[in-house]
């Protein structure tokens, strides 16, 4: 046996998730760019059909982006398990079960079978409470691990909407160096 230290395995569903992480951040950002618009263009201009527009982009960027955030839960259940299995456990299927009712309520809106006054109550529960949640639970696991000693404060920042594309890109740069 060879008294060389072999380098540790990376796994390779981790560091996908960060590239996950950091695509849906970077899509997140662009929907935020596209909601400022959305309300500039509709209540301080007269070109409220642009507005309504970048309205929609808004909504396939939302879709996409908790589409693209459930293999980054996926990737925090595999690493977190070990270190508080029901909590994590717990977490990881509500935020999963949020994030999938998300895209689907989002991609309703944007195919026009539901108007914005019938999901947006459910979209905003489903975030704030459900994927909210999870951000904030793995986040607290996680910085307890101490793998990610700001986890729990990136969570709370992630667990907003104009601050998920900061978690987003935090989190996939760790994911990335797994």
């Amino acid at each position: 046996m060879s008294d060389v230290a072999q380098p540790a395995q990376r796994d390779p569903l981790i560091r996908a998730a960060g590239g996950f992480a950091i695509v849906s951040g970077i899509i997140s950002a662009v929907g935020v760019v596209f909601l400022i618009a959305l309300y500039v263009l509709l209540f301080a201009t007269p070109f409220q059909a642009l507005g309504l527009t970048f309205g929609m982009l808004n909504d396939i960027c939302v879709a996409i982006q908790y589409l693209l955030t459930i293999p980054i839960a996926v990737a925090l259940h595999r690493i977190l398990l070990p270190h508080n299995p029901r909590r994590i456990r717990m977490a990881t299927l509500i935020g999963i079960s949020m994030m999938i009712v998300v895209v689907a309520l989002q991609m309703l809106l944007v195919f026009g079978l539901v108007t914005f006054q019938q999901q947006a109550v459910w979209v905003s529960l489903a975030l704030f409470l459900g994927v909210g949640s999870w951000m904030v639970i793995t986040g607290s696991v996680a910085r307890s691990t101490g793998r990610l000693p700001n986890g729990a404060r990136m969570s709370w920042v992630g667990a907003t909407y104009f601050g998920y594309p900061v978690w987003a890109v935090w989190l996939g740069r760790r994911l990335l160096g797994w």
